[in-house]
């Protein structure tokens, strides 16, 4: 076999393994700075930076990043990887999410009212409207803590308590 013939042999084999290698899947490892609020929903979650969507989250969730790359954050908020663009997300620590509470809208209640609740799924101490206006304070999907600012009468205005965050659509000030 020529000599040329048989390196060029070897070198093919040898990228060939250094691919495989390289495209198993791998669970990322949380990076510093890792946990995240999608504050401006909807957001989608696409395959690659700009690629397929992979989902659309429709309300403010708290997600893991693992690595930045020109823009784009890998998460695996849609129970696989993917990528969300950095303007849809901030972080936690950051004096910028500190300093900067979302507003949320009650929204698509079709009968019946929405529940404040003493804890997640518990007893309703108040009920909301669509349109009313309640301040997001903590919580992960789908339970939110949140402040009644204008409620469906003046005695809830200001109370406290859990909401469905599927009835809510948020945003930052």
């Amino acid at each position: 076999m020529n000599k040329n013939l048989e390196k060029l042999l070897n070198c093919s084999i040898l990228i060939s393994s250094i691919l495989m290698v390289n495209s198993a899947p791998v669970k990322p490892v949380l990076a510093q700075n890792s946990r995240a609020v999608i504050y401006a929903p909807p957001s989608n979650v696409r395959a690659t930076p700009n690629g397929t969507i992979i989902c659309s989250i429709k309300t403010v969730t708290t997600i893991n990043t693992y690595s930045y790359n020109n823009g784009w954050y890998l998460t695996d908020v849609c129970g696989r990887n993917g990528y969300i663009h950095n303007s849809q997300i901030r972080f936690q620590n950051t004096s910028d999410f500190s300093t900067s509470t979302p507003k949320c809208l009650v929204t698509d209640i079709r009968t019946g009212q929405l529940a404040v609740r003493k804890s997640p799924g518990g007893e309703s101490i108040a009920g909301l409207n669509n349109d009313n206006l309640v301040q997001y304070i903590r919580g992960d999907f789908p339970w939110y803590y949140v402040r009644v600012i204008n409620g469906p009468n003046r005695a809830v205005n200001g109370r406290s308590g859990w909401v469905n965050a599927n009835y809510l659509e948020c945003a930052w000030d």
